[in-house]
């Protein structure tokens, strides 16, 4: 649709100059603090205290401890194709200050943590995560994201306190993921590490996916099976392996 917009626009304006510069994008009305609101900024069909950041964006002299992996964090993503965002605290439900979108890569951080230096660093470092999951459920190209911590490289107490957040949200099926990224958040430059590693090549081939990520790339054809312990059994969701967003 963004193609098909751009191609009108220009159409209108090539025939009718003086009347296409008066035309200007409407800014949706959505309430504030809502899932349509957060959708909308998702979209980018909101735009109004949306910034897109760049790895050369000065936080201010309050960041600087943090200077140096906030910038490998964005460097890196940026390498990836992921565009930064930060929106407006009101585009975002109450509960929420971050969020990445594997289906158009795409990360936001609410203008709200600019206040608190250390907890963006750490929603910058779980929402970079969850771009380190897409990078090893297949690749950016596609919409899957796979654990990527092993079970046993988490705490008990964090993946407790993970599962019982998101057991009181009704969003337990978001838990390996969550507790996954989570993790991440506790930890200086892992975030960033990975996503370096997400821009060489394929992550599966640089560290051991765990079991069931193992069994859906082998699935999906990204791994050969080795010494056969992990036979190929095909994917029942094929279209979810193939390049592009579901």
């Amino acid at each position: 649709m963004k193609k098909l917009l751009t191609a009108v626009g220009l159409s209108l304006t090539l025939a009718f100059p003086t009347a296409a510069e008066t035309i200007q994008k409407s800014h949706p009305q959505v309430k504030d603090y809502s899932i349509a609101a957060m959708g909308c900024m998702i979209l980018l069909d909101c735009y109004e205290g949306i910034e897109k950041i760049s790895p050369d964006k000065d936080f201010g002299e309050r960041f600087i401890v943090f200077k140096d992996e906030i910038k490998r964090i964005l460097t890196a993503l940026d390498k990836l194709g992921i565009g930064v965002y930060l929106g407006d605290e009101r585009y975002f439900t109450r509960s929420t200050v971050g969020l990445y979108k594997p289906d158009y890569n795409r990360l936001f951080i609410s203008k709200r943590l600019l206040e608190d230096p250390r907890e963006f660093l750490g929603t910058l470092r779980h929402e970079g995560w969850h771009t380190v999951q897409d990078c090893m459920g297949g690749g950016i190209q596609t919409s899957f994201m796979a654990q990527v911590h092993q079970d046993s490289e988490i705490p008990a107490w964090l993946r407790k306190m993970v599962e019982r957040t998101y057991s009181i949200a009704g969003m337990s099926r978001a838990v390996p993921w969550e507790v996954d990224a989570n993790w991440a958040e506790e930890q200086s430059n892992v975030t960033a590490d990975k996503l370096e590693m997400c821009a060489k090549g394929p992550l599966w081939e640089q560290i051991t996916p765990t079991p069931m990520t193992k069994e859906w790339l082998i699935g999906c054809g990204w791994m050969k099976p080795q010494d056969g312990l992990y036979p190929y059994n095909p994917n029942k969701k094929k279209e979810y392996c193939a390049p592009g967003k579901y």
